[in-house]
């Protein structure tokens, strides 16, 4: 009796946490600030996907938090993609979706990739991407492939290479 009792008391606070979170977020329930910043939002808010709107709500709060510098370097990104091509848009947001995809392991090695390119001089990473985009499709598989299955010693060989 004891065990059905807890099994029963478990299985309604589950539906109770999962009725929790899929209540979408009502407009009053916003607080003043977030209703401020998302006042464009106002009139399609309640027929809105709660992904969104969540979504939304936390960036408001992000963005309450960040520094004058912080916001108008977040306002040079955004306009940024705004002026971007759609089809440059669907390109980033598809390789967006491949990292968050990723292992926690293969991001991080991404990123030191990413941070290592970066601290090339310029004309070395324009070469770089000149070579790379010179090659065809195939070719830059194969040596994709080759690249991932280097050992670290092999690695660390190419980059002392592409430094000098």
């Amino acid at each position: 009796m004891n065990k059905t009792l807890k099994i029963t008391v478990l299985m309604v606070s589950l539906l109770l946490c999962q009725q929790t979170l899929n209540a979408a977020t009502s407009w009053d329930s916003l607080n003043t600030q977030q209703q401020r910043v998302l006042k464009r939002f106002e009139p399609q808010w309640n027929e809105m996907p709660e992904q969104r709107q969540l979504r939304l709500s936390k960036g408001v709060d992000r963005w309450q938090k960040m520094s004058p510098e912080q916001r108008k370097k977040a306002r040079q990104r955004f306009q940024h993609w705004q002026n971007l091509p759609v089809e440059k848009r669907q390109q980033l947001r598809k390789r967006l979706k491949k990292f968050q995809t990723m292992s926690p392991e293969q991001r991080a090695l991404l990123r030191q990739k990413h941070r290592w390119f970066k601290t090339l001089p310029a004309a070395k990473r324009q070469a770089l991407r000149h070579r790379w985009m010179k090659l065809p499709p195939e070719k830059r598989r194969a040596l994709r492939y080759r690249l991932q299955h280097l050992s670290p010693a092999e690695r660390q060989r190419i980059r002392e290479r592409l430094r000098h």
